[in-house]
């Protein structure tokens, strides 16, 4: 329970910004004096700075603002995505202060989590000044969370890889991994616009095609570990209509749809510059954003989330946004308005970085002192 007051202390001071004691204890729900122990157990942690006094607007009892440490705290990302590696570092306000890409030059795991490993060391010793509070690693497909292990990547052709493990060893940090829907459904609670859901859904979609959903504010995670995956789910409804057999959604999959192309499996900045409207690139994307909205329908009526959160490259495309809602609107029984319900990524850019980082930042904020704990081991 103490650590878990903590941090809802954190959490507090994130959502409000700079803010005086008793505003932090209201808003955490927590009674003066426990707001009162855990801000300096937070403190004394380095996690929390107290600003100097002020009296606010100029009147009333001087106090004294916390704020969290983002210039002594980071969190470092590992992304492994079809095409690249991501590396990042995200303070613990959710900026991103460093980003790297590596493209692949093998898809073999060894070869892949030694290139990873060699540039999160460079980036640590980089930022030498700062405490690094943990490495996570976010990738798509079948993530054990609990054994630290990579099941199954359909596009990698990974099977029960020990990912943590080899990435903990390889850079002597501690180091958590996740499916980077589920991360990035974390990172939307934490710092985007599902702060305040109690029930929302996240879709990934990319070379790999996932989805998560929290309820309570509780990203569900199975007994496995394998709850989201709906990739090999069929595209009946859109099929029926054009005659033609259903497919499985993973044939909307980006390597899917460079490959109908002609370009390259991870080539989709190629196929979006291509997709200007009346083009075949174009279509593609609409099509696929009217299969996957039906599919958010069908999830919105079986769950009937607050929100739901779309990550897709090709929304800023002219008519794919449109599209997704257009396709909620006529196949969902219980959304009207989905403009009101359905919403792009908080992170547009730096999708991958803040997922991968926030597998130990969601950590930090729920249990901060067990969370430092495990880095001190």
């Amino acid at each position: 329970m103490t650590d878990s007051s903590a941090g809802s202390v954190l959490r507090a001071v994130l959502e409000l910004g700079p803010a005086p004691r008793s505003v932090i204890a209201r808003h955490a729900a927590l009674s003066p004096a426990t707001l009162t122990w855990q801000a300096r157990s937070l403190i004394e942690a380095g996690l929390l700075v107290e600003l100097p006094e002020t009296t606010g607007a100029g009147i009333g009892r001087p106090f004294s603002p916390l704020e969290l440490n983002t210039g002594g705290n980071v969190a470092l990302g590992v992304h492994i995505a079809a095409g690249r590696t991501t590396i990042a570092a995200v303070d613990i306000g959710g900026r991103v202060v460093r980003s790297t890409k590596l493209p692949h030059r093998s898809l073999d795991p060894p070869a892949v989590l030694a290139a990873a490993a060699d540039q999160v060391r460079r980036l640590s010793d980089e930022l030498s000044d700062m405490r690094i509070v943990g490495l996570g690693v976010a990738t798509g497909g079948w993530v054990d969370t609990v054994a630290g292990t990579v099941v199954h990547h359909s596009f990698l052709g990974w099977r029960d890889v020990p990912v943590r493990d080899e990435l903990a060893e390889r850079t002597g940090l501690p180091t958590e991994l996740d499916n980077h829907t589920r991360a990035l459904a974390h990172a939307e609670q934490l710092f985007g616009r599902i702060r305040d859901a109690a029930s929302s859904i996240v879709l990934f979609v990319g070379n790999v095609i996932d989805a998560a959903f929290a309820v309570h504010g509780q990203v569900h995670y199975g007994p496995r570990s394998a709850a989201g995956s709906i990739a090999r789910l069929l595209d009946t409804e859109a099929a029926r209509a054009q005659g033609l057999p259903a497919r499985p959604l993973e044939e909307f999959a980006d390597h899917a749809l460079c490959a109908a192309a002609g370009l390259p499996a991870v080539d989709v900045p190629a196929l979006l510059a291509q997709a200007r409207p009346g083009t075949a690139a174009h279509d593609r994307f609409a099509e696929r954003a009217r299969v996957l909205g039906g599919v958010v329908a069908a999830l919105i009526d079986l769950l009937d989330p607050d929100a739901v959160v779309i990550s897709d490259r090709a929304l800023r495309l002219p008519g794919v946004h449109a599209a997704y809602l257009d396709a909620v609107r006529a196949r969902s029984a219980v959304c009207a308005a989905p403009e009101e319900v359905v919403f792009p990524s908080s992170f547009q850019g730096r999708i991958l970085e803040i997922s991968s980082a926030t597998v130990v930042l969601h950590g930090l904020f729920h249990a901060p002192h067990t969370a430092l704990a495990a880095r001190a081991v």
